[in-house]
């Protein structure tokens, strides 16, 4: 089994936090979800408790689970009734419905197929992926450029499963910035958190509807990234999004305090 990573540094094991204890939670406050697989450099871990500050501002109850405490049990049962689900790790580079990108590496392989078998989104979350190689375009240990319909197929292979679960919108990228998330909870739409977010140093390659035969028909596509300087031909695919163009943080049918 082949498994893809942007990841260069390899973290045998660390404390990242253990998931939140356990308080009365309003059935109408939004939560979150967040989990850090194995092998995931500690830049995850400080990304991710920052963006859980972020969330705790704005009134969101966060989960939180880390290898080796991310078992794909207990983050089904909380995440079923999520406002945002969050991952950062490992790219599963065989772990899609067809053989392609999709899944999570916690701490066991969690195939595209058993997301979908297992877990029933009730609210239309959105789902995050960070710094997971596939989920936005590029992987580590690819040629110079994967080219743009490649890109867009490992984008839609990651975020299927999560609609076909009911997800609301897909977010995926490779860069350390907040600033999408940011906008989104200001109430942006998801598609101007994407075009800010990448603008004015990146480049926008698509953004455009995708016609399928699946849980995707209809929703859109935007990717972005950048051309290598010192390698004219090299193109890097560093983030994505997928949903209703006018996706707002509103549109999560769970209902803040």
């Amino acid at each position: 089994m082949k498994i893809y990573s942007l990841f260069f540094s390899l973290v045998s094991s660390f404390v990242f936090f253990a998931e939140q204890t356990k308080t009365q939670i309003s059935t109408t406050q939004k939560t979150a979800v967040l989990v850090v697989g194995y092998d995931a450099p500690c830049r995850s871990k400080y990304r991710m408790e920052s963006i859980a500050i972020t969330l705790k501002e704005k009134g969101i109850a966060v989960y939180k689970y880390c290898y080796p405490h991310a078992n794909w049990n207990n983050i089904k049962a909380k995440a079923k009734t999520c406002s945002f689900f969050i991952y950062t790790g490992h790219g599963y580079g065989n772990g899609g419905l067809a053989g392609g990108f999709g899944g999570l590496c916690i701490n066991e392989n969690v195939s595209a197929q058993e997301i979908v078998d297992g877990l029933k989104f009730q609210y239309k979350p959105l789902v995050i992926y960070l710094n997971a190689c596939g989920s936005a375009g590029s992987s580590a240990g690819d040629p110079d450029d994967i080219g743009l319909q490649e890109a867009t197929k490992r984008v839609c292979d990651t975020s299927l499963p999560f609609f076909i679960a009911g997800a609301g919108a897909y977010f995926a990228t490779n860069i350390l910035n907040d600033s999408f998330l940011d906008d989104l909870l200001k109430g942006k739409t998801i598609s101007n958190c994407f075009r800010v977010f990448s603008e004015p140093q990146y480049e926008i390659y698509i953004t455009e509807t995708i016609t399928s035969k699946n849980a995707l028909n209809l929703k859109t596509i935007g990717i972005s990234g950048y051309q290598d300087p010192s390698k004219p031909k090299a193109h890097y695919y560093h983030t994505a999004f997928v949903g209703p163009e006018n996706f707002t943080i509103k549109s999560i049918i769970q209902t803040s305090k």
